[in-house]
């Protein structure tokens, strides 16, 4: 099985997607630790790192399901390169490269988990089915925030109420900044990141704040789901998949 990592990807058994989320959630990873707020990237400069956990997040959903759809085949241990599962959307079913939904991807996997529960636990020392209620709640953060993949990929989507929360800059009234920036002082707060526009009377008409805590619950998510799947997808190919 660990023979796979060192093959072309299109040769290993869930044809690379697995070690294509692995790269994803390194880079992912190692941008969260150094990305600095400068520039001109200061309103939107979470958006990278979003959008590559998010995109190793599907991609470990997809070799996920790869292996499952191969490994209870009828040919197995014999498969064939060019087969992919589908994903059940309502009462249809998309190719795999049509989906990009996490939760329908996340959905497809537990209803493969219950459909192969009787085999799971003959084959396998983990009891996969055993599914932690975290999962769930992950998923469902990150798809009320990104249906479709394209939310941290974009400055507006078809969705502006969303839109308006990855903004690193929040409209503020004036009245209001002065406000908060004084309840910060007095209890020792960190200071605000400001921007204001003021009229021809010099009078500031409109203030903008830096909110370091941009969707944070989301980045959250993104980060231990990314890292859940990770064991998981692994595990999946150590039991499920001959050597």
């Amino acid at each position: 099985m660990f023979k796979d990592f060192f093959l072309p990807l299109d040769r290993q058994f869930d044809s690379g997607f697995m070690s294509t989320a692995d790269a994803f959630h390194e880079a992912a990873k190692t941008i969260d630790k150094e990305i600095k707020c400068s520039g001109l990237g200061m309103s939107g400069s979470r958006l990278p790192v979003l959008y590559l956990f998010r995109h190793a997040i599907e991609l470990h959903f997809k070799s996920i399901l790869i292996i499952l759809h191969r490994r209870f085949g009828p040919s197995y241990p014999q498969i064939s390169r060019d087969d992919f599962p589908t994903i059940a959307i309502g009462s249809k079913r998309k190719k795999l490269f049509n989906v990009h939904s996490i939760r329908n991807l996340c959905d497809e996997f537990l209803a493969l988990l219950k459909k192969h529960e009787t085999i799971i636990k003959k084959i396998s020392k983990t009891d996969w089915t055993d599914v932690p209620d975290d999962l769930s709640k992950w998923v469902m953060i990150i798809d009320e925030a990104d249906k479709a993949s394209t939310m941290f990929r974009y400055p507006f989507t078809a969705d502006p109420a969303t839109d308006k929360m990855k903004s690193a800059f929040k409209s503020m009234h004036p009245t209001a900044v002065v406000t908060e920036a004084n309840a910060r002082s007095n209890d020792g707060s960190p200071g605000l990141m400001i921007f204001a526009l003021k009229n021809d009377k010099n009078e500031i008409v409109e203030a903008f704040v830096r909110d370091d805590e941009a969707m944070d619950d989301v980045h959250n998510a993104l980060k231990q789901l990314a890292e859940m799947l990770t064991g998981v997808n692994l595990g999946l190919l150590c039991e499920f998949v001959e050597s």
